[in-house]
């Protein structure tokens, strides 16, 4: 869950501390910055997220490989880089929200 999405942020920041990503009840959890970054990703890289957050990887790259990627290089680093992609968004929309 600590793991850098890039710019300071990572899952923490998305999610409160006694969430149980493996156990949510319909991948449904109670902060909506969470939700809608889950919402952008599909099942595959749902997975991904789940292993990495659930350290059966500690690379972006071992986590694609607990998921049963076929090339987990690729799509860790896809699924890297468009989490850290929909997490900016969240933060930017809060931001203007404030603003």
């Amino acid at each position: 869950m600590d793991a850098d999405l890039g710019d300071g942020l990572s899952l923490y920041d998305l999610v409160a501390a006694d969430v149980d990503l493996a156990h949510a009840t319909g991948c449904v959890f109670e902060d909506a910055r969470l939700n809608a970054v889950l919402r952008g990703l599909n099942e595959t890289e749902r997975r991904v997220v789940y292993a990495y957050a659930e350290g059966a990887g500690t690379t972006w790259a071992e986590a694609a490989t607990a998921a049963g990627a076929s090339d987990p290089h690729a799509l860790g680093e896809r699924v890297r880089r468009k989490a850290k992609r929909l997490a900016a968004e969240q933060r930017r929309r809060v931001e203007q929200r404030r603003a």
